[in-house]
């Protein structure tokens, strides 16, 4: 009885390998298979291609919203034609989603900087109420970009203050700071 199993075992072993030898032979085909069927001579017996289908792009309107240490806030507005989302994020890595919608994007980030209007037309004055104030050209004639807390005028010295009524230049993000800071001290003063 055990030599039966044996002889089975056995039979079926070097028929697998057979098998296994045969199919080395040639390439599958539909006909190997017995769940797969050539219909109506369809199958070719050459390779098939693959057929790579072009995706859509993605249009979308991308809003860019800068927010400047002086207050203003700079927002550009494009449409883009977005083939690789993968590409669109990492360009925009540095920025924040602050609204997304069907069709829209928007993205926003704070620039440690005054803005390029500050930088080519600012001046620091004091407005009506004697606040300190960014103007957009000379306090006499300019509009007010950004006003600050409001600052006493007593504390400051005369010279200052005439400084700050004539309108005192803002140069660069450095010079900002320090007007704020000088400003801000005299009024704890």
């Amino acid at each position: 009885m055990k030599r039966l199993w044996w002889a089975i075992g056995i039979s079926l072993l070097l028929v697998g390998w057979q098998g296994m030898e045969n199919s080395n032979d040639r390439p599958l085909k539909a006909e190997d298979h017995p769940f797969q069927r050539n219909i109506d001579g369809k199958v070719s017996e050459s390779s098939t291609e693959e057929t790579r289908v072009q995706a859509e792009p993605l249009t979308l309107i991308v809003v860019l919203k800068k927010h400047y240490r002086d207050g203003v806030t700079e927002t550009t507005q494009e449409e883009e034609t977005i083939w690789s989302m993968p590409d669109f994020w990492a360009e925009y890595a540095g920025w924040t989603v602050e609204e997304q919608e069907v069709g829209k994007i928007v993205f926003q980030r704070q620039v440690e900087d005054i803005s390029p209007l500050t930088k080519s037309q600012g001046y620091f004055g004091l407005n009506k109420d004697g606040e300190l104030a960014v103007f957009q050209g000379l306090p006499d004639h300019g509009e007010v970009i950004e006003s600050f807390k409001p600052v006493p005028v007593k504390p400051l010295e005369s010279k200052y203050k005439n400084k700050l009524k004539t309108g005192i230049k803002i140069k660069d993000f450095r010079h900002f700071e320090q007007v704020v800071q000088r400003v801000t001290e005299e009024e704890h003063a």
